[in-house]
């Protein structure tokens, strides 16, 4: 919406100086330079990281585009949806097909119109390399490649038959997929390395195999009949050693395909960090929600939960496995994607669908010590409703996140989220228990469920500051706090406000909290979003006390 200028009153030649020192004063701010030392990296322990940012705690609340939108035509729409939704990253695909057209030959057109535009947009941008492999075929390969399998292999099944995909054995393949994420990650160092637009790069995308669970080609039929490895064998705790069915049986296939593939890409992701060490990630096909079938349910190979090991032991300079889900279920969800959270493995949602009820998850992730979560598609014209929830909570979750990064990283959080007919959830900080209540009418007391029919969109992140104070954010919710201790002292909110923190971490105060708004616990209305700081009191039941003498 276009706002009209106001009236303002004419400055006196003072004035004019000091809105003239303020303006440059804002201008060297904003044109900062970052330094080697703000290189953005991983940081964390035992399951709980976050990424550093210029030196900052960052959680990524990011939206993704369709795969065939990182086009001139096409980016001006995905940017409007952009900033709607609020977010401080977009995830945007760097096509090998368009990268290098033809061999040695690399276009950085579209890289550079991806870096402009997050920057214009004031936002981080993190590139998916979409070469090799794309959703578990080779969508993405140049035409000069799949127009010659002679010099690089396709993929065969047991038949022989060529399929979508290129072998992993291709040792040509290889070296060109090397070579073109070398000039990749060259171009951002000598292009961004003082300003650090682009924080991570994914390298594939969803890789693994489809119509077969492994590679049949001559050279993989070989292998296969060769001794597993060491490293493998260690991975997997065998003992026994032998060529790869002798030791792995009916999961030989799908094991030798896991070895093969992140064998592979972490050669790639080795020659980017080579020339740029940006942190990197590998996305997975999830194997889940009764999905069976490695090379038709689910790619064979790919960085499924049964395969991280593997993975772990063969990809060293893969920094993180992220996960793709495509579900509104909480079970289902954590199904998923908890299997990912280990000492070795920050928690990520690579990606996401863009609902409502998918929502809840960016709560989840940053509750766990995750390092963020993001919607794909969010460029699709059908998504309103989904766009305006995400984006009012992205605007409400900005500010926090400094906050909430650190709570986290000491077990400090927790998310609250509605599930249709399922308990109140709590959460135990000490000797509080904090419940979150969904369809809870003023004046009566917290249901003891959610509602059968409810919409599964509630959600509320809790994280505990210090001894006494809390802060809570959320959207479609009651929360009650609740003392733990019965020994006659008091134990009691005392204080809550409403507001947010600015950029020094300062809480502001809009309003205080009283009365109705909190006699039946803390109301977080449907469709909007409150942040809230919560100060506790808990005095022993030893305090003097004092009686009026009549």
């Amino acid at each position: 919406m276009r706002r009209t200028q106001p009236n303002l009153p004419s400055l006196r030649p003072p004035q004019l100086l000091l809105r003239a020192a303020l303006t440059a004063l804002v201008l060297v701010v904003s044109t900062h330079r970052a330094t080697a030392d703000d290189m953005p990296r991983l940081v964390g322990k035992d399951g709980h990281f976050h990424l550093e940012v210029d030196g900052k705690p960052f959680f990524v609340l990011a939206a993704q585009m369709h795969n065939s939108s990182a086009f001139p035509s096409t980016l001006p729409a995905f940017w409007d949806t952009a900033a709607r939704l609020h977010v401080n990253t977009v995830q945007a695909p760097v096509y090998w097909e368009t990268f290098e057209p033809s061999p040695d030959h690399y276009d950085f057109s579209t890289v550079d119109q991806l870096i402009d535009g997050a920057r214009a947009h004031h936002v981080r941008l993190i590139l998916l390399w979409f070469g090799t492999w794309k959703n578990g075929a080779g969508h993405y390969v140049p035409l000069w490649i799949k127009r010659n399998p002679q010099t690089y292999p396709r993929l065969e099944n047991a038949d022989h038959l060529p399929l979508d995909g290129m072998s992993p054995f291709g040792e040509q393949t290889l070296a060109c997929d090397k070579a073109a994420f070398k000039a990749l990650m060259t171009h951002l160092r000598e292009h961004d390395a003082d300003r650090h637009t682009v924080i991570m790069v994914q390298v594939e995308n969803e890789p693994g195999l489809l119509g077969t669970v492994r590679d049949h080609t001559v050279t993989a039929d070989r292998v296969f009949y060769t001794p597993v490895p060491t490293d493998v064998l260690n991975a997997t705790g065998q003992l026994r050693h032998g060529n790869w069915s002798d030791v792995f049986g009916s999961q030989a296939a799908e094991i030798f395909s896991a070895w093969s593939v992140s064998h592979y890409i972490n050669q790639v992701a080795e020659a980017g960090r080579a020339v740029y060490p940006l942190p990197l990630y590998v996305n997975a096909w999830l194997h889940y929600r009764g999905l069976k079938d490695p090379g038709t349910d689910f790619p064979s190979g790919g960085a499924t939960y049964n395969m991280l090991n593997v993975w772990k032991s063969q990809s060293p300079a893969i920094s993180i496995i992220g996960t793709d889900s495509y579900t509104n279920n909480l079970e289902q969800f954590h199904a998923g994607v908890l299997p990912y959270q280990r000492e070795d493995n920050a928690p990520w949602l690579s990606e996401s669908g863009i609902t409502v009820p998918n929502a809840r998850w960016t709560y989840d992730l940053m509750a766990r010590g995750g390092i963020g979560a993001s919607v794909f598609g969010v460029d699709d014209p059908d998504h309103e409703e989904a766009i305006s929830a995400h984006g009012l909570d992205n605007n409400l979750l900005a500010p926090l996140i400094p906050t909430l990064v650190t709570a986290a990283s000491n077990d400090n959080v927790a998310a609250l989220l509605e599930e249709r007919g399922r308990p109140s959830p709590t959460h135990i900080f000490g000797s509080w228990m904090v419940r979150a209540a969904f369809g809870a009418s003023w004046g009566l007391p917290d249901p003891a469920e959610a509602p059968s029919d409810g919409k599964e969109t509630g959600r509320a992140l809790v994280a505990r500051l210090d001894a006494t104070h809390f802060l809570v954010a959320g959207t479609g919710a009651r929360i009650n706090f609740l003392s733990r201790n019965h020994d006659g002292g008091i134990h009691e909110v005392v204080r809550v406000e409403e507001g947010t923190y600015d950029a020094q971490g300062k809480w502001h105060v809009v309003r205080i909290w009283n009365g109705d708004e909190t006699d039946y616990g803390m109301n977080f209305p449907e469709k909007t979003t409150i942040a809230l700081r919560v100060e506790v009191l808990d005095i022993a039941p030893s305090f003097p006390r004092h009686t009026m003498i009549p």
